[in-house]
Order: structure tokens, then sequence, then C-alpha cells
């Protein structure tokens, strides 16, 4: 059991690790810097800009998906267990005191 928790900390702290590599903020960043040269090279060939700049993509890429998904996971088997163990406590209340009554 020790090594399924060990192992678990190790694929959660390579998923963080690898949010931090293909995060929001790289895309972002990408997308801002290839806006700026396609400015640049209008600018050079004197061409009229049309539309406005946008610099933020808001759509969700695959790691930020998959990250999603395995938080929305590990939330719902928390819940199962927190449930199972709330039961088995009140069971054991429910139990305990109606010992005591006899």
């Amino acid at each position: 059991m020790k090594q399924f928790w060990i192992d678990l900390c190790c694929v959660l702290l390579l998923i963080c690790v690898i949010n931090l590599f293909f995060g929001d903020h790289q895309v972002s960043q990408t997308l801002f810097e290839r806006e700026i040269d396609q400015f640049e090279e209008d600018i050079s060939l004197q061409k009229e800009i049309q539309s406005p700049v946008t610099l933020q993509d808001t759509s969700d890429n695959q790691v930020s998906s998959l990250m999603k998904t395995t938080s929305q996971i590990c939330v719902s088997v928390i819940e199962f267990f927190a449930e199972i163990f709330s039961d088995f406590i009140s069971l054991f209340l429910f139990d305990f005191s109606f010992r005591l009554l006899l």
C-alpha cells in the first residue's frame, strides 16, 4: 500500500511539472509573440491594420484538459471515501448509542 501512495504522489508531481512547462502562460506568450511578428511585418510592408490584436487564447490545451479531468476524478474518489468513512462512523455511533440504551 505504501508503494501505491508513493507511485500516486510521483505521478501527481509529474503532472504538475508538465503543467508548469506546457501551461497556459507559455501558450499565451507564444501567441503574443506571433501577433507582434505579424504586426511588424504588416508595418514594414505598409499594409493597413484591419483587425484588433487578440492577446490570449481562452481555449484549453490538452494538458490543461488532462489536469481538469484528473482533478475531477480525484475529487470524486475523495468524496467517495469520505462518504464511506462518514457512513461507517454514523453506523458505529448509532450502534454504540443503541447499546447504551439497552
